[in-house]
């Protein structure tokens, strides 16, 4: 995975624990991960669904305030 910082540079984003099961930053598969649990809310109704708004408010505000962190303008495929 790659990222534009804010100053314009391109860096990749490189591997920072020691799971088996992904490639690159943990917060970034974390970030996946959450996002998959949330879709499972969406289809049950009104209360599911205001469910899944909360959760991904919640998911979007940690994955924000991480890219401000590290400095990161955007994720690039």
């Amino acid at each position: 995975m790659k990222a534009r910082l804010e100053d314009g540079s391109i860096v990749t984003l490189e591997k920072d624990c020691r799971c088996i099961d992904h490639e690159g930053p943990h917060w970034l598969h974390s970030d996946h991960v959450y996002r998959q649990l949330n879709l499972q809310l969406l289809g049950q109704g009104m209360s599911q669904t205001q469910a899944f708004a909360i959760e991904e408010r919640a998911r979007l505000t940690r994955k924000l305030a991480i890219m401000k962190a590290k400095r990161i303008a955007e994720l690039l495929a």
